[in-house]
């Protein structure tokens, strides 16, 4: 697990000591995307709400006049839980939303990675690469889904006397593992694995892929401004895996 997490050191000076370093403007639009998106929708649904309430206590005609008020903090109130509900849902799964964003870039970014290394990486074929980001984004998405299962089931858990001390820890370790599996199999389906045989090779490695995924676990922590801009992390991470995973015997990697 330790030596996973040395390879950010090298994912950073790799990136831009090889001239990939302008892949960080991708985390920026992505971020703008998300940042934009997500107000512009609690914006759209604050409006919506409203005038739905707003017709429903128009219709209470045995209101007095003064009691005009109540459209007014029925608005700020609805604006009010929206933006909460946006920040816990970036919270919980505002890391694989990123990541599935990002999967085209990710994947691209671990090719250029492999062929800086000199690595024998497949010529660009557009059917392949569509194939390639089919299964990144469905493994995302698939991948998030289990996540968040499993981070209820943690959540429950910590209701339980005693052995809920241990939730917040599970916790972790199962986002860790997830997003640590997402950086891992760009190189892994590069190399052709099936999603099954993915399954089974970062089963078998779980410390290295919890590892990997640890500081952007981390990092999504923070509140509000980690979901929003992990996609910084996500680029570090995308090395970091390559470059694990590229320096393992080529067989560790290609047969299970």
């Amino acid at each position: 697990m330790l030596r996973s997490l040395s390879y950010y050191t090298k994912a950073i000076h790799f990136l831009f000591s090889k001239g990939l370093g302008w892949f960080m403007v991708f985390p920026i639009i992505i971020t703008i995307l998300v940042f934009i998106g997500g107000f512009s929708l609690t914006n759209w649904a604050t409006d919506a709400v409203y005038a739905i309430l707003n017709d429903w206590v128009g219709e209470m005609s045995w209101l007095p006049d003064w009691a005009s008020w109540i459209r007014d903090a029925i608005y700020w109130l609805v604006w009010l839980i929206l933006r909460v509900m946006l920040y816990f849902v970036l919270a919980f799964v505002g890391g694989s939303i990123i990541l599935l964003l990002m999967a085209p870039i990710l994947t691209w970014l671990s090719e250029k990675v492999a062929a800086k290394m000199g690595k024998d990486v497949p010529e660009f074929n557009l059917v392949q690469f569509m194939r390639d980001l089919t299964r990144a984004a469905g493994l995302a998405i698939k991948n998030g889904v289990i996540q968040l299962g499993l981070s209820i089931g943690c959540f429950i858990l910590g209701f339980v006397p005693v052995i809920g001390l241990a939730a917040p820890f599970l916790l972790f370790g199962i986002n860790a593992y997830f997003y640590g599996y997402n950086f891992m199999d760009y190189t892994l389906e590069r190399r052709k694995l099936s999603a099954r045989e993915s399954n089974s090779f970062v089963w078998t490695n779980r410390f290295q892929s919890i590892g990997l995924g640890s500081p952007y676990a981390l990092w999504i922590l923070v509140p509000v401004i980690g979901p929003v801009t992990s996609g910084f992390v996500a680029v570090f991470a995308t090395v970091a895996a390559t470059l694990s995973l590229e320096d393992q015997p080529t067989g560790d990697v290609a047969h299970l």
